[in-house]
């Protein structure tokens, strides 16, 4: 029997990446799909702003592609785009002075071949604060480590999955020295550019793109998706039918129960239990000149060496509250990002802007050696995005709670060839990346082509 081709085959909630990528992937398999975003734009958590006072675009959300590996820089390669890779720079700011971060790294194995001992000790997950708090992890180590992964993570270590880390160790290698020690790249035209690259890319003939549209519900049964939404003024808007769906949407979206199934599908909201929302707090801040970059400040700093190691790339102020910075290396440009993680940036994200520029500011000076009157003279411009309270993100990207080693595997499940779901949470090895939610992506749309091609 010939496909009717007025009817739907595929609706997919949600264009941020994993969203773009499986229609663009359907569209070209010859499906007809419908897209439904709740904002006015493309790219979901990827924001980028471009300011023609600014010489670099200003990433607010996403920036990193994180090895070589990556489902990103794969596309990011294939839609033709400058990719520029990041100096293995780290050093560590102690009393005004700049050294090298050496071991730190070998540092984190061995966390996370301990975690992984101590499992097979307990035979059952734990959190990883447990190992942090014990007296095997000396003091000068348990801060370094637990900054980690506030930061790295998101993650609230009394909430982190202990056996998440040590599956890494397992795997006899170490993704976070890969992904941090010069295994790192960002898209010198924007992260906006491969998300409109998918979008532009999407079959016109095929696919059609609902910007302000909010989905409230999933009604479904084998091979029938109605989904009910509004616009952005909270208006009805007529229902949206398919065969199957692919959903998309932040974790803390669905866990929030802002788009209700109907009926509802238990085996996901015991998923859904597992998994964790990372909150963090990132702030762009442009000055007049790049005071870091001048041969006398860094000599000051590092030493004599400093002529040796290049310039600022990634800078680390232990018990700082924003104890992470970096430079936007290899362009030079006078651009610095702070950025931190779990609780310190949901005590951040509770304060008023200004507040938080403030304190961004004295947490700077304290790094930089710097009074805080010089660092707000040279002050041209400051930019932030707070995803917590944004209400299509409702927070920065996910990790495995205690228990939850297989809820990304089990929120990633089709439901009775139907109902499909994609995002980084689904994605267990690169949980918290657009490449995994790009892989994602991809892999949702397999799934809906074996079903109904």
């Amino acid at each position: 029997m010939a496909r009717d081709r007025k009817r739907v085959d595929v609706l997919v909630l949600g264009a941020g990446a994993a969203g773009l990528a499986a229609a663009r992937d359907l569209s070209h398999a010859g499906l007809r799909v419908t897209i439904i975003e709740a904002r006015p734009r493309v790219g979901g958590r990827i924001l980028t702003l471009h300011d023609s006072r600014s010489p670099v675009p200003l990433e607010l959300g996403a920036e990193f592609i994180h090895g070589e590996r990556a489902e990103t820089l794969s596309l990011a390669q294939a839609a033709g785009l400058a990719v520029l890779e990041l100096p293995g720079l780290h050093d560590l700011a102690t009393a005004g002075r700049f050294k090298p971060l050496d071991g730190f790294w070998e540092l984190v194995d061995r966390m996370n071949h301990d975690l992984a001992s101590r499992l097979v000790r307990r035979g059952r997950d734990f959190p990883v604060s447990e190992y942090l708090d014990s007296r095997s992890v000396p003091p000068s180590r348990r801060g370094m480590l637990r900054d980690f992964l506030q930061g790295f993570y998101a993650a609230h270590p009394d909430r982190l999955s202990a056996e998440s880390l040590a599956v890494e160790a397992r795997e006899d290698g170490s993704a976070e020295r890969d992904e941090v020690a010069g295994g790192q790249f960002r898209i010198a035209n924007g992260g906006d550019a491969l998300m409109k690259w998918l979008r532009d890319g999407l079959d016109p003939d095929r696919t059609e793109l609902r910007l302000s549209t909010v989905a409230q519900t999933v009604e479904w049964k084998r091979e029938s998706v109605r989904v009910g939404c509004r616009g952005a003024d909270r208006a009805p808007l007529p229902t949206v039918s398919a065969r199957t769906a692919v959903i998309t949407l932040p974790l803390a979206v669905l866990k929030a129960g802002m788009v209700r199934f109907e009926p509802a599908v238990p085996a996901k909201q015991r998923a859904l239990a597992g998994l964790e929302t990372g909150q963090v707090f990132k702030i762009v801040l442009r000055f007049r000149e790049a005071i870091w970059d001048d041969a006398e400040f860094l000599k000051e700093r590092r030493g004599a060496s400093s002529v040796d190691r290049g310039g600022l790339n990634f800078l680390h102020g232990q018990g700082a509250e924003v104890p992470t910075w970096w430079t936007t290396l290899p362009v030079r440009s006078p651009v610095l990002v702070g950025y931190v993680g779990a609780v310190a940036a949901e005590q951040l994200l509770a304060e008023e802007p200004p507040s938080r520029l403030e304190r961004t500011l004295v947490a700077l000076s304290e790094i930089l050696a710097v009074p805080r009157r010089d660092l707000e003279d040279q002050l041209d411009a400051s930019a932030s995005h707070d995803w917590r309270a944004d209400p299509f993100a409702r927070g920065a990207y996910s990790y495995i709670g205690v228990g939850g080693i297989g809820a990304p595997r089990a929120l990633a499940r089709p439901v009775e060839g139907t109902l499909f779901f994609a995002g980084e949470a689904t994605d267990g090895p690169q949980i918290g990346t657009v490449a995994g939610a790009l892989a994602s992506g991809r892999r949702a749309a397999r799934e809906v082509l074996r079903v109904l091609k």
